[in-house]
């Protein structure tokens, strides 16, 4: 019903965006991102008190929606209106400014009041069919600003295991879930970020002068060619639509024996949950693009599809390369797309709705299928008593 929709937020001043800043976690799986903070500069005392007044903006330019300003006032203050009514509050119509400042001042009155009674929300206004100027409030998952690279290479190793064939199966059905149903890009396909990163490390593996010792290139090229191969054939495997059907019946039947089979078995009940609480459902849902971001343009985004994705390995010679590329081009944004929950305000509300339980569970489900795939790499098969 939303597809077609435009952000009008240039009416307003731009708020000031905090640079994201990727710094190295303990763990390998991901890395975090933590926001720098910065100064403001103190005012400096002026004697001349016509300076320190405050003067409305002069809007030079504005989207063309706003040029039908009939019909933008009278959405916009509709919507408004229902708004109001759902949360309980009154604002200042602002009838003795011209437009589009009326608008912009009872756009921020309405931020400011929002935010005293729920700081989680954040007010956007949309240009859609049904409505010129429809406000809506959007509610930001925060994925901690964590790449969420999940390493199949473990998975590959227990697939050529035929001893380990039930629990190799059985992660292999909830990784199919990942990519068939929930979503999460694959590395090997090149529609995905980690494609193209996988692309520029193994040109940069071509140059001789970037090896330092005698062998170390054939090494990296070797393992570049042996992992994109195997990359391709598991990708293949996670495509079939078996492995997806399957699910339920291999988690039925499966016999835990290390504790990381007993960690896998409980992923997959979970997992299993979501699915029929959530059938059909993608993180990508949720993902509203660039337009809903909270205090951003539009512009140096970082994607959701390339902070989620699949990856071949993150205890190879190449991660290093991986990560030090994620992090020398995501250090250059300044915001991220997280999913969103989002409410239209063009028709009356009954109830407030946000809820963000789907993607709650699936991102703890992301972190606990990437430790499990660490301990699959790392575990000495020890049954447990």
């Amino acid at each position: 019903m939303f597809q077609n929709y435009t952000t009008l937020q240039s009416l307003l001043p731009a708020p000031t965006a905090s640079r994201l800043c990727a710094e190295p976690r303990p763990h390998a799986r991901s890395i975090g991102y933590k926001k720098q903070s910065e100064k403001a500069c103190t005012p400096e005392f002026n004697g001349n008190g016509f300076l320190n007044h405050h003067f409305l903006p002069v809007l030079k330019s504005y989207p063309h929606e706003l040029k039908n300003w009939r019909k933008f006032e009278k959405d916009f203050f509709q919507s408004a209106k229902n708004l109001c009514a759902l949360y309980g509050i009154a604002i200042d119509y602002h009838n003795q400014s011209p437009y589009p400042q009326n608008i912009a001042l009872a756009f921020a009155e309405l931020n400011k009041k929002i935010a005293l009674l729920d700081d989680s929300l954040f007010l956007k206004i949309i240009s859609i069919e049904e409505s010129l100027a429809c406000l809506t409030t959007v509610k930001q998952f925060d994925t901690g600003m964590t790449l969420f690279y999940l390493p199949v290479e473990p998975l590959n190793t227990l697939l050529a295991n035929k001893a380990r064939k039930e629990t190799a199966e059985l992660l292999l059905s909830v990784c199919a879930y990942l990519y068939q149903i929930g979503g999460v890009p694959y590395h090997e396909e090149d529609s995905s970020y980690l494609y193209y990163i996988y692309d520029n490390v193994t040109e940069w593996s071509s140059e001789p002068e970037y090896f330092e010792e005698l062998g170390q290139q054939e090494v990296y090229l070797n393992e570049i060619l042996q992992s994109r191969k195997n990359g391709l054939k598991l990708l293949e495997r996670l495509k079939n639509p078996v492995n997806l059907k399957t699910l339920k019946k291999r988690q039925e039947q499966f016999i835990p024996k290390t504790n990381a089979e007993i960690t896998l078995h409980r992923i997959a009940q979970r997992v299993c949950t979501l699915m029929n609480d959530y059938p059909n459902r993608s993180i990508m849902d949720s993902i509203y693009g660039d337009q809903f971001c909270k205090g951003n343009d539009g512009e140096n985004i970082i994607m959701a599809d390339q902070y989620i994705s699949f990856m071949w390995s993150n205890s190879d010679h190449l991660y290093d390369q991986i990560i030090e590329c994620v992090n020398a081009e995501l250090n250059e944004f300044d915001s991220i797309d997280e999913p969103l929950s989002v409410q239209f305000f063009d028709l009356q509300q009954d109830r407030p709705v946000h809820d963000l339980s789907f993607e709650k569970e699936f991102f703890d489900l992301l972190n606990e299928i990437s430790d499990n795939l660490n301990d699959f790499h790392n575990e000495k098969y020890n049954t447990t008593s």
